[in-house]
């Protein structure tokens, strides 16, 4: 039976290839793009999930009450706090920390330079406490030595070719040899820990004063990992945890607690955090979007399948007279839907191995879609099912319920609450179309709003260079490159900060007094060290004052304050010539700037203090000349390799840097833009489908009209305006829809665009247009169509 099934299928398949093929297209297509999204979404939900001991492992988060105002969440904390956990704590079983060196390392390889961000400082016992799998190596032995290290095994072929080669091998990081001791398999894309080269946190302790500065409670320099006993309480920990800062660091204004490992990558509010975050938000929107694609497809699907009833209702009347009962066509039906299914899935396995790669370009991930793995598994078996039941059973009952006498006889089998149903199908799935597209053109207006904002400042032609942080203590080495830089013709000016302009994440609190100052008020601020070139190069606004001058001495003790720390520090006008004292020292505010921008749009604007001490600067501003930039960028690098023979020459364009910070939002626009493009053109064929239907069961009425006069464009228009109609259902449908989502998603953002109504008109427009063009193909060609042999073949 089932091969007889199978044989009519394929028969039925071949006959009507271009069905066929819009069929299993369409399928595979909604499925292709389903796996990809959910592929993510896994990866989202799965962080560090896959370490075998996950439900035992947690980060130690430390939250300090800095004023009865303000309270830091860090993520980090004191080196020894981890020491005295181990041996105090009986609920801890393991140990494990880690350390980011505070600028990429530089590495010499065979009198090669490369600049490393991706290394750590970790635990001996970060391979216990952690999976890694070592290709060459063992985890007991790597770290015997301080001047050990361990890569992974991409890095290993960048640098040595393969990973054998790379054994033994000695790399020098900075000033200090390194032999390379093990090599490990790149961790999976949902690993927090995307550290390329790992290193023994004794090779920073190996100086006594950085040792001793280190184990000082007070420094909250290492992410902290406790793997507990089986069945501990997680609370009592942190309490525990908490004791020990009262009593060794005799502090009551810390309280520790414990951030299970699978909740870290969505954990926000943190001061700084060492590991990439991910948006939850945005995960769980492009998981329903995934979702919703797929319901288009199998919508599609039925469409389809429904439109053809009427050319496979000879069949079941001929059958059924024959004896074929209900259940054997239900079969039959289902048989049929399950084979399209399983043909979609072969070319949606090819699609995915064919865009994967490209998948994983853009979104700098490394998925692999293998079948061995029990999560891709499930997501391709659920994606299976969910199509299955969603395209097979509603067809099936349908074409098996046709009556013999009534198909016989010519009577229409289709009545109107199946043709109800199929419009109401339709109408979902342009509503789910024009909500992804008003979706795509809402993510759209704010990343247009985030790089057309004036953020208080100028950063065209400016780029910008870190110092290394050996070379960061030497003025000396420093000024001389700032001098040499600011005689080429071919730049506008040079200055320095203590820290990158457009993303300062710097924030303190206790190092301000004034007049008037409340002994309890330790408002948290931003700090930048700037010098008297800034404000000309950058273009920020003075309001009131002055800016810094090289004549006056007592600008090294002088502050000027943005118009938010105005506002938070309390202070009454004349702002202008008030004392205050920052960290330590006596001086005045000179001058209040226009606030501006200095973080992501995500966050308001802070309370800033701009202040004079060379001694803080490490980033170089560089404005070229607009006409000369490349060569600007040549005579830069010219006298930084005379300067900084050991150090590679980077740099930035503040305009790339600037998107960076966004560079999520950015993913997620083009994913929207995509997957609704996708998800209207699954819609599209659906249409079509009930476009070839209504043509069809029309025929009589559109050759009668053609004989009586009417015109092409009336016919057309007559078949097209119940299509428009399912169009505007859907818009109004899909408007409050996507309103309610942006407006969500908009929420993370501290400066967002507005949601005019002009992006739901285009929105519905766009899917107006399209729906017009797909139905007038089919409208066209009927009223085209010869009447006579329309009223024959009726």
């Amino acid at each position: 039976m089932l091969k007889n099934h199978i044989k009519i299928t394929f028969r039925n398949l071949w006959r009507n290839k271009m069905y066929s093929g819009l069929n299993i297209g369409g399928l595979a297509l909604g499925m292709t793009a389903s796996i990809l999204l959910l592929l993510w979404v896994q990866n989202e939900l799965r962080f560090d999930a896959y370490h075998q001991r996950a439900d035992r492992i947690y980060r130690v988060t430390n939250t300090l009450q800095i004023s009865p105002q303000d309270s830091w969440v860090w993520s980090n904390s004191p080196l020894v706090l981890g020491d005295f956990a181990q041996k105090q704590i009986p609920e801890v079983e393991k140990v494990a920390r880690f350390q980011k060196p505070w600028s990429p390392l530089v590495v010499r390889i065979n009198h090669e330079l490369f600049k490393e961000p991706n290394a750590a400082y970790v635990d001996s016992t970060w391979f216990e406490v952690f999976d890694y799998q070592f290709v060459i190596g063992s985890p007991k032995i790597v770290f015997k030595d301080y001047n050990s290290i361990v890569l992974t095994q991409s890095k290993a072929k960048t640098f040595f070719g393969d990973a054998a080669s790379a054994i033994g091998q000695t790399i020098r990081l900075d000033s200090t040899d390194y032999v390379v001791k093990g090599i490990v398999r790149d961790n999976p894309a949902q690993s927090s820990f995307q550290f390329d080269l790992m290193l023994p946190i004794a090779a920073l302790l190996k100086n006594p004063e950085d040792a001793a500065n280190d184990r000082q409670w007070g420094n909250f320099n290492y992410q902290l990992f406790l793997q507990l006993v089986p069945g501990s309480s997680t609370k009592a920990v942190g309490a525990k945890l908490t004791n020990l800062f009262r009593t060794y660091k005799k502090d009551t204004h810390t309280i520790a607690s414990l951030l299970p490992l699978t909740d870290i990558h969505f954990a926000k509010g943190f001061q700084r955090d060492e590991l990439a975050s991910g948006n939850e938000r945005t995960t769980q929107i492009l998981g329903i979007v995934g979702l919703l694609i797929l319901i288009i497809a199998c919508i599609n699907y039925v469409n389809l399948s429904t439109a053809r009833a009427s050319t496979r209702s000879k069949e079941v009347g001929v059958k059924k007279l024959i004896g074929a009962e209900r259940g054997r066509l239900f079969g039959q039906f289902l048989t049929e839907s399950l084979v399209f299914t399983l043909l979609a899935l072969g070319l949606t396995l090819a699609l995915v191995e064919l865009l994967l790669p490209f998948f994983n370009d853009f979104t700098k991930k490394h998925f692999v879609f293998t079948l061995s793995d029990p999560g891709v598994a499930s997501i391709l078996l659920g994606t299976m099912l969910v199509t299955i039941f969603l395209s097979g059973i509603y067809p099936a009952l349908l074409l098996s319920s046709f009556q013999p006498i009534q198909v016989l006889k010519g009577n229409q089998l289709l009545g109107t609450k199946t043709t109800h149903f199929r419009k109401a199908l339709v109408v979902l799935q342009f509503t789910i179309s024009i909500t992804l597209i008003i979706g795509t053109l809402g993510i759209f207006k704010q990343l247009h709003f985030i790089q057309t904002h004036d953020p208080g400042y100028s950063r065209e032609g400016v780029f910008s260079l870190e110092l290394p942080s050996d070379e960061f203590r030497n003025r000396k080495d420093r000024e001389a490159f700032k001098t040499q830089l600011r005689t080429l013709t071919s730049i506008d000016g040079v200055t320095a900060t203590s820290l990158p302009l457009e993303n300062n994440p710097n924030s303190m609190s206790g190092g301000l007094q004034w007049k008037g100052k409340a002994e309890d008020f330790n408002p948290t601020v931003s700090a930048l060290s700037v010098e008297p070139e800034f404000q000309p190069i950058f273009n920020l606004k003075l309001l009131e004052g002055r800016w810094f001058s090289h004549a006056v001495r007592m600008d090294t003790a002088n502050v000027i304050l943005n118009e938010k720390a105005v506002k938070t520090l309390g202070l009454k006008p004349p702002y202008v010539g008030q004392s205050i004292t920052f960290n330590g020292r006596a001086g005045q505010i000179i001058g209040i700037v226009k606030d501006f921008h200095f973080r992501n749009f995500h966050e308001a604007i802070a309370p800033a203090v701009l202040f004079y001490d060379l001694s803080w600067q490490r980033t170089f501003y560089v404005k070229a000349s607009l006409a000369n930039t490349s060569r600007a960028l040549a005579e830069t690098e010219k006298i930084w390799k005379r300067l900084y023979p050991d150090q590679p020459f980077g740099y930035h364009f503040m305009e790339e840097s600037f998107q960076r910070l966004h560079e999520q939002e950015q993913q997620t626009g083009i994913l929207f833009n995509l997957f609704a493009t996708i998800a209207i053109l699954i819609s599209c064929l659906g249409l079509f489908g009930l476009a070839t239907y209504t043509v069809e069961v029309r025929t009589k009425e559109i050759g009668i009209r053609k004989v009586l006069g009417a015109s092409v464009f009336h016919i057309s228009s007559l078949i097209s305006k119940d299509f428009v109609v399912l169009v505007l259902i859907a818009f109004a449908m899909a408007s409050p829809l996507a309103w309610y989502a942006l407006d969500r998603w908009l929420e993370g953002f501290a400066y967002r665009a507005s949601l005019g109504g002009l992006t739901f008109g285009i929105g519905g427009l766009i899917a107006l247009v399209i729906a017009l063009v797909t139905v007038s193909t089919q409208a066209i060609r009927a009223a085209n169509a010869d009447p006579v042999k329309s009223l024959k073949s009726e």
